[in-house]
């Protein structure tokens, strides 16, 4: 982050913690319940996952060639696998034979995948390596028959892939490369995942979105754990193309108003939330930082995965000290997170009851109300101006 623009970011939280005010930009508006409900939508916004870059692991998942993990982006089975000459690579975990499942293990290492159906076996860059009895395939171009590969790019130490085979290239746009190369200077090259931890929810997953936007709920619900380390619904947002990041200032920004300029950190008095379209979220701390993975599997079912990235450790690994605190603040933003992810399987509960026809967003919710303008404008249904 360039330092002017954390001197100003800096600067505005401060400003809105000392006045005790929110942050305030956009008019009272109305979203449909329906939205959350209705089928046909749902079907549109999985389509904008499948053909979008998700984010779908840190890249110290696959840290030497040969390293592998295999996931669901979307409904596309997918190996990501680091190739020999180091690069990240993903294909369709899908034989080109009679269509079996290649690779069955959530993880491993390996010099080829081979397939358990009838041992048709790939290299690591998805090549067709072997066929037994190959004689009995007359028309097969092995060089021509490899594994379906996808897009995939690793950029900020994250593992970005299409799960969509036909689209070929990722073009990302001026802000997105803005984003990356922001990251990039926050994340550093040198970290790896300490824990993780991953399970369905049963909500919508914009249910999800809408509780990661807004700071109105930290004094409520999370009173019993973080409420008292932030100033109250006084987080302030920025719209990056389609990303967003939120500043949320801890209640020790009001210290800086006693100090010199060149003395503030914003890693130090805020937590910085990215939210990267469409389908992660990167929790910012101190000395690590938390990447939020969600994927929608149906109308009222999302899968979330919970990662704590922290510093590569030395030769000997963590110190004892060191794990102990990564392991604590690991249960405890886990905990953080599953009372917002709690909530929004209650609201998901009554959302066939007809008690609301529609959901309120207030004018310190903006964030929210931009997101969401955005994703009707994406699907071509403009948020009708008449509920404001």
């Amino acid at each position: 982050m360039e330092r002017q623009k954390e001197i100003e970011l800096l600067s505005q939280c401060l400003e809105l913690a000392r006045d005790g005010r929110p942050f305030m930009t956009e008019d009272e508006v109305f979203v449909p319940v329906a939205h959350y409900v209705d089928e046909a939508r749902f079907e549109q916004e999985r389509a904008l996952f499948f053909r979008s870059m998700n984010i779908v692991a840190h890249g110290s998942q696959i840290p030497s060639p040969g390293d592998f993990i295999t996931r669901d982006v979307v409904g596309t089975p997918t190996i990501l696998v680091r190739d020999k000459d180091g690069s990240a690579k993903a294909f369709v975990n899908v034989c080109r034979h009679r269509g079996a499942t290649v690779e069955l293990r959530d993880q491993g290492r390996c010099k080829r995948f081979v397939c358990p159906y009838h041992a048709w076996t790939y290299e690591t860059d998805g090549s067709l390596a072997a066929v037994r009895q190959k004689e009995g395939f007359s028309s097969l171009d092995i060089d021509n028959t490899s594994l379906v590969e996808l897009t995939c790019v690793e950029a900020a130490g994250l593992l970005w892939v299409c799960p969509d085979p036909r689209v070929r290239e990722w073009n990302p746009d001026d802000a997105t490369r803005a984003v990356v190369a922001e990251l990039e200077g926050l994340l550093g090259a040198d970290s790896t995942v300490f824990a993780s931890h991953a399970r369905l929810w049963a909500a919508n997953w914009k249910l999800i979105v809408d509780g990661g936007l807004e700071s109105y709920h930290f004094k409520i619900a999370h009173r019993n754990t973080i409420a008292g380390f932030f100033t109250d619904n006084t987080s302030t947002y920025e719209f990056l193309g389609d990303h967003i990041r939120s500043v949320l200032p801890r209640t020790s920004i009001l210290t800086l108003a006693d100090r010199p300029v060149s003395d503030w950190d914003i890693r130090s008095h805020t937590h910085l939330l990215y939210a990267l379209a469409p389908n992660a979220s990167l929790l910012i701390q101190e000395r690590h930082f938390e990447l939020i993975l969600t994927t929608p599997i149906s109308i009222d079912q999302c899968r979330i995965e919970i990662m704590s990235v922290a510093p590569k450790p030395g030769p000997e690994g963590y110190s004892g000290k060191a794990k102990s605190f990564l392991a604590a603040n690991h249960a405890f933003t886990k905990k953080t997170l599953e009372e917002d992810f709690e909530i929004a399987e209650q609201i998901q509960r009554g959302l066939h009851t007809g008690a609301n026809e529609h959901f309120r967003f207030a004018r310190f919710e903006g964030a929210l109300t931009e997101w969401h303008r955005r994703l009707d404008e994406k699907l071509g249904c403009p948020v009708d101006e008449a509920l404001r």
